[in-house]
């Protein structure tokens, strides 16, 4: 199966299957995503005014985690839709823990 892998703490936390079919309404939905996060957004407090797509994907994931947490499948699965459209190479996500803050790390196949 071809899937997105989230790893949190090391892990497996969550599957998303990259073959899942989105619908012209749930593209558009992404795309207002990225305009939206085109605008700026903050990541662990910085304010990014230009954000390219690998700090937008950070951004992403950070809303990943916290729905994951809330338990929002909903949100789970926007967020993974997303990271999976915009990231085609990207396989894993791991979030770890690190002092105050998170560390993201995408892991691209080989």
């Amino acid at each position: 199966m071809n899937t997105l892998s989230i790893f949190i703490n090391d892990q497996l936390a969550f599957e998303y299957d990259r073959s899942t079919e989105l619908e012209d309404q749930q593209r558009e939905f992404l795309d207002k995503m990225d305009l939206d996060m085109q605008r700026g957004l903050k990541i662990e407090g910085e304010l990014i005014s230009d954000p390219d797509s690998k700090q937008k994907a950070t951004f992403v994931t950070m809303n990943l985690l916290r729905a994951m947490q809330q338990e929002d499948h909903l949100r789970i699965n926007v967020n993974c839709a997303y990271l999976s459209d915009r990231l085609p190479l990207v396989v894993e996500v791991h979030a770890r823990d690190r002092d105050n803050s998170i560390d993201i790390e995408f892991v691209e196949a080989h």
